[in-house]
């Protein structure tokens, strides 16, 4: 009898605690419709303090295969041997993981020392040769006009437009502040001053940005050794964890979609660094051969833009196609031409080679994640949507072979072309 009063109590409980969780789910719910844009500043300042532990989580998935690498050729050097102590594995660990921060610090020095001597006197020539191309463009634009009169009539009214309103700005704002000394000095003192206050204020905060973000790779360097050290540690409790909270099978399907969006990620990550770096190196080579304007500042646009995947080549071709139409028009077209080829060279031959199939994706998924996630995100977007999309595209597609397979249905996608009637009919 006890045990008939026990289950009916349990289901009254169970009961209880269902209406309870509902009913905490819809004040929730409620809470976060009407409290969205706290919750938005809540998150954003969570994500600002843990800014540094990103980057430590960033670096050191970046200095991970390195990092293994190293410490296998350490661990090969001293095999164990009859007779001797093996080398702690400990200390083999922390060797390897020095070596690695060395190895990241001299490949930045080599990236930084290649860029800035390459591209600082670009820039510099640059800002020097800016009046030419100012008067270049002039020329040319004076010259289209005359041969092409009717594109001038069009113009001509806004360009009447924009004289007249400067004129009057002239006349009215700047020549009164200026015929008297009190009017001069009582305008500095009223609009020039708080504009130079604004200019201080954003100076010095962006000083303060820059030590800031010291401070915070600083921190990432720390994080990233941590996690290094204790990787195998922290995942042998993160199986733990998941084993206690799920059953073995659910478990061990959650510990394999993770290596394999591990392997996406990484794959993905390393692979499009390395083929932005060797298109990088194509384009200053080519540029160089074809006599383009700013080669190192035109390859190093290219190569960084290529990080993002489909629209990276043509973001990064049009500040450089106008910067070399100031230079010289017909150039430009060339440097367009040549941007299509190597844009068609990187997508169907280089990527594929060193990328292979890393995402598994198909071409409208990675548009659609590029588009999403960029939107989102901004530029880290653009650059992670695709692996991201590739795990949750992924492990979508595992739970779908599962309920298939649990309802006896055929898993591959070509048994459900052209299908019109119902399968339980079939």
């Amino acid at each position: 009898m006890s045990v008939l009063k026990r289950e009916k109590y349990q289901n009254y409980i169970a009961a209880g605690i269902t209406a309870f969780l509902v009913v905490a789910a819809g004040l929730l719910l409620f809470f976060a419709i009407f409290h969205l844009q706290d919750i938005r500043s809540f998150f954003g300042t969570i994500s600002y303090i843990l800014r540094p532990i990103f980057y430590g989580l960033v670096l050191a998935f970046l200095l991970l295969p390195v990092h293994r690498q190293i410490y296998r050729f350490l661990d090969g050097l001293f095999p164990a041997a009859k007779g001797k102590p093996r080398p702690n594995r400990k200390f083999l660990n922390l060797i390897a993981i020095v070596a690695s921060l060395l190895f990241a610090a001299l490949v930045i020095y080599l990236l930084l020392l290649m860029v800035i001597t390459q591209v600082y006197p670009s820039l510099v020539g640059l800002v020097e040769a800016a009046p030419d191309y100012i008067r270049n463009l002039q020329a040319w634009l004076t010259d289209f006009f005359q041969n092409n009169p009717e594109v001038e009539e069009s113009i001509l009214p806004y360009y009447n437009s924009i004289s007249i309103s400067i004129q009057e700005w002239l006349q009215s704002d700047l020549m009164p502040n200026l015929e008297s000394v009190n009017s001069t000095l009582n305008w500095i003192r009223t609009e020039i001053l708080p504009s130079l206050t604004s200019v201080a204020t954003n100076v010095s905060a962006a000083v303060m940005g820059f030590f800031l973000l010291m401070k915070d790779l600083l921190i990432a360097v720390i994080v990233s050794v941590y996690l290094l050290a204790r990787k195998d540690q922290m995942a042998a409790q993160s199986k733990k964890i998941i084993y206690s909270l799920f059953p073995t099978k659910w478990g061990d399907l959650i510990v394999d979609e993770t290596r394999n969006a591990y392997r996406i990620l990484s794959g993905f990550i390393n692979g499009k660094l390395l083929d932005s770096f060797i298109i990088g190196v194509i384009c200053l080579v080519c540029c160089n051969i074809f006599k383009f304007p700013y080669p190192a500042l035109v390859a190093t646009v290219v190569g960084v833009t290529n990080i993002i995947p489909f629209f990276g080549p043509f973001i990064g071709a049009v500040p450089c196609a106008l910067l070399i139409l100031l230079v010289n028009p017909l150039q430009c077209v060339y440097f367009v031409i040549f941007i299509l080829v190597l844009q068609q060279f990187d997508g169907n031959i280089l990527g594929p080679k060193i990328l292979g199939d890393s995402t598994g994706l198909d071409a409208f998924w990675v548009l659609f994640s590029i588009l999403l996630f960029g939107g989102l995100f901004g530029f880290g977007g653009m650059v992670l949507g695709v692996p991201v999309f590739a795990m949750i595209y992924s492990i979508v597609s595992q739970l779908v072979r599962f309920g298939l397979h649990k309802r006896g249905l055929p898993e591959d996608t070509g048994n459900y072309l052209g299908q019109t009637g119902p399968l339980s009919k079939q």
